[in-house]
């Protein structure tokens, strides 16, 4: 048996005593005997309090026996103002702005925060999710739209290049690397494996035969022309011309030699003087606007960009990608938070003015919601709802009252007995 059953059973019960007492004691009432009218009056009494106590309660929320008593079934009859009425209590006074807002504030939403997070760093679900999170992140990126955006940027910022401040660049890291040099040296080794072989020797000697047969000279100077051609051949004269370059070429691979340097300053002037060539300049910028196509670069991106895509799916998929580079990452930005009390402050500070501002703006819905909520109730279920939450006390005031009535019964009985 519920509570409010028991209650209400109670109180018939009450109500039932008194009634039978009154009935049992009228003949004793009649015969004039003390202890009859004694308690007869105490009984009548008792009725006359229970059924006024059942008249009241019942007339809360129903018309007694179903007549339509003026002012009773005052619930009903009043469902907008007592709506109104708990609607004001409600949002004004149980839950007012001023209370909920002073209430949150004692709450550290930041720190509190922090805490779990980094309670459930380890969590084996949150690894999954997370995981799931990143592949889903990856996968929304579309290469499609994604490549002609990045080729675009990418040849936008090529225009963007100054083509004379490039050249200058270059020529800078030429020198600071010693590639003048290197590079010097590498021509002087390709001249002299070409010089020192018996073939070269050889052209040598021959060209020179031809330039001194070709001079044109006379008298003793035609003799000694003939004379010197007579004594050597292409052999001998390619032989002493392939040691002269051989020995210029050693000279020049010797570091600090005067002649080494000397070609080298040239070298370096005519390369810092391409800074200012504007033919060259010209021909830069010419080919600054052609190497997206030279390269391909919309496909070459692609290829790239879907290949880095691949990479990047095989390493979320790795079974220690969240533990090992998710984790860390996350934790030492909640550490760093955490150690950085101005941060925490405005941290704080912000989730309340955010709170605040939504509450201050979403306030009255706490109003409509239990007007919506009651609203959804007929006055039959919200007359059995109030019936269940306050019958049993409301049963009880009809005990009371049959109680109460006995008690002032008896006493109203003896006095008059007295006077």
């Amino acid at each position: 048996m519920t509570m409010k059953k028991e209650a209400k059973y109670i109180a018939t019960v009450s109500l039932g005593v008194m009634g039978a007492g009154f009935l049992a004691t009228l003949p004793t009432a009649v015969s004039s005997t003390v202890w009859g009218t004694f308690l007869q009056g105490g009984f009548e009494a008792g009725v006359v309090g229970g059924l006024a106590d059942w008249f009241a309660v019942s007339a809360l929320f129903r018309h007694p026996l179903g007549i339509p008593i003026p002012h009773t079934a005052l619930l009903p009859n009043n469902r907008e103002k007592i709506t109104k009425a708990l609607v004001s209590t409600v949002q004004n006074e149980l839950l007012s702005k001023e209370t909920i807002r002073a209430r949150l504030q004692q709450i550290r939403f930041l720190e509190r925060g922090l805490e779990l997070a980094d309670k459930q760093l380890d969590n084996a679900s949150l690894h999954k999710g997370l995981t799931a999170l990143a592949k889903q992140a990856l996968q929304a990126i579309d290469l499609e739209k994604l490549t002609p955006l990045l080729a675009e940027e990418i040849h936008k910022a090529l225009q963007d290049v100054d083509t004379s401040r490039l050249v200058r660049t270059v020529v800078d890291s030429i020198e600071d690397g010693g590639y003048d040099g290197k590079t010097f040296d590498f021509v002087l080794d390709k001249a002299a494996a070409w010089a020192i072989k018996s073939d070269t020797r050889d052209q040598l000697g021959a060209m020179a035969i031809k330039a001194f047969e070709g001079l044109q000279s006379n008298g003793f100077m035609a003799f000694a022309v003939n004379a010197f051609i007579g004594m050597v051949n292409e052999e001998k004269i390619g032989g002493i011309i392939q040691n002269f370059v051989l020995s210029y070429i050693e000279q020049m691979r010797t570091k600090n030699h005067p002649r080494r340097e000397s070609v080298l300053t040239f070298i370096r002037n005519e390369l810092h003087k391409l800074e200012r060539n504007a033919q060259l300049l010209a021909e830069l910028e010419k080919l600054k606007t052609k190497l997206p196509e030279l390269f391909d670069l919309d496909e070459k991106l692609a290829q790239l960009l879907a290949k880095l895509k691949d990479k990047a799916e095989a390493f979320i998929d790795e079974p220690d990608f969240v533990s090992q580079h998710v984790v860390p990452i996350i934790r030492k930005m909640l550490s760093s938070i955490r150690e950085n009390p101005d941060m925490l402050h405005k941290g704080e500070d912000w989730i309340q003015e955010q709170i605040a501002s939504y509450v201050e703006q979403n306030h009255s819905k706490i109003g409509q919601l239990v007007k919506e909520n009651l609203d959804k109730l007929d006055n039959e279920k919200l007359t059995v709802l109030m019936e269940e939450k306050i019958g049993s006390d409301l049963q009880w005031i009809r005990v009371n009252g049959a109680i109460c009535g006995f008690i002032i019964g008896l006493g109203l009985a003896g006095l008059k007995m007295l006077f």
